[in-house]
Parts: C-alpha cells; structure tokens; sequence
C-alpha cells in the first residue's frame, strides 16, 4: 500500500491584504452598473423610433433576439473567463481562438465604440443645438434658454462636451473607477422612459394617440431599408454587451 501523502488544506501563511501588488476589484454595485450602462446605451433611446419607423410586430421580434444575443454571449464571457486566466475580452479571445481572434475582437470594438460615438453626438448635438428637418427648425436646451449665439452651435457645443466631459472619463485606466459616471447614466435612461411613459398615458387618456403601424413601409426600395437601417437598427444593435462588460465584471 503506497504511503498516503500529507498535504494541508490550507497554506501556512495567508497573504497580506495591505500587500501592493494585491489587485484592487471594483464593488458590485459599480460592476452591475457598468454592466447596464453597457447594454443600455443608444438602444433604450432608439426603442420609439424603432416602434415608429419598423412597426409593432418587427420591432419586438429584433427586441426579443438582441435580448437573446445578449443573454448566450455574456453567458459564453463568463463561462470562457472562469475557465481560463484572462481578465479582458481580448484575451479571452486570445486564449479561445489565438491572436488573429485578439485582433479581431479589438477591431470590432473600435468600429462599435466609432459607430456609437456617432449616434450619441448626433443625439447630444440635438438635444443641446437642436436640428433643422424639412424646413422646421427644433430648438436645443441652450437656444431656448440662452437664444441664438455663437457658443451654443452645435460645434462649440459638442466641444465642450468631448474636451470636457468625454476626455476625461476616456483617460481612466480602471472601467470601475467609470462606476459613478455608470450610475448616472442608467438614472437618466431610467427617466427618459418614465418621462416617455407618462406622456403615452397622458396622450392615451386623451384620445391623441394613432393607431401603431404594424409592419415597416418601404416605399423607395433600397433606400428606404438603408434608412430603417441606419435609424432604427444599428443603435438597437449596438446595445449588445460590449467589451467592457469582461472588464467591468473582474
């Protein structure tokens, strides 16, 4: 009978916690709130319009497989990152498909993070500048508060918010110190649908709502799909878990 090999549970000594190369996690709360921000994004902004311009029936059913999508490729995240070593998406690609699927994955989230920083300047620019559409021009915040001047164009404008606001939060190295910029962002996608909610009631109680188009009118062929496109579905897509959802979860 061979001799039984002692071995303890346990080591004899447990490192230090105040140790400096100890890595720091970030709490909870700020990775749940990374995490919703994430898959949030342009989406919940884009919803309305996706109802109006694609119709009822389209609409749920690209709802309902990006919830899908997002629920089978975060569960494939979690399951790669428990399984191997890497705490980035990069390297759970590296370590599943090599370099060429590093490379690819950090090829894609720059064309995502290019694709939204698009969609969120215009919604910015509009909101702060307003917009000119078929003649009818739509007043922004600060032309309603302050009246037309050279500062709040829509250029000075975005501007301000990129040198200031997106440069900033850019420069962090950890996506849990974004925790708190996180959490202030699903607040006010959180009342961008009260404020949408209440006044469907109120239009509903009314009588001023129409009928909801049930299917998309495509009236220009190709042009009319690249539209819809554009509009509607490309910032619904962009709402599939992002890179940052590997990090933000370590």
């Amino acid at each position: 009978m061979a001799p039984a090999i002692k071995a303890p549970l346990l080591p004899n000594l447990e490192p230090s916690s105040s140790s400096p190369s100890e890595e720091k996690h970030g709490s909870f709360a700020g990775a749940v709130f990374n995490v919703s921000t994430s898959i949030v994004g342009a989406g919940i902004m884009s919803i309305p319009a996706a109802f109006k311009v694609l119709g009822v029936i389209p609409s749920l059913s690209i709802i309902v497989i990006i919830a899908w999508l997002s629920n089978v490729s975060a569960g494939f995240l979690m399951k790669s990152t428990l399984a191997g070593e890497s705490k980035t998406y990069a390297g759970v690609m590296k370590e599943s498909f090599g370099k060429s699927g590093s490379v690819a994955v950090q090829i894609i989230t720059m064309v995502v993070t290019f694709g939204s920083m698009i969609i969120f300047s215009i919604i910015i620019g509009d909101v702060l500048s307003g917009n000119e559409n078929g003649g009818v021009v739509h007043l922004g915040l600060l032309q309603g508060w302050f009246g037309f001047h050279w500062w709040n164009t829509r250029f000075f404008g975005l501007l301000f918010i990129f040198v200031f606001l997106l440069l900033p939060l850019s420069l962090c190295r950890r996506v849990d110190r974004l925790a708190f910029s996180s959490a202030i962002s699903f607040l006010l996608a959180l009342l961008f649908v009260v404020i949408s909610s209440a006044l469907a009631i109120i239009a509903l109680v009314q009588g001023k709502t129409k009928n909801p188009r049930l299917f998309p009118e495509l009236n220009n062929g190709g042009e009319s799909f690249f539209n819809l496109f554009i509009s509607s579905l490309l910032p619904l897509l962009l709402s599939l878990p992002s890179p940052s959802i590997s990090i933000s979860i370590q």
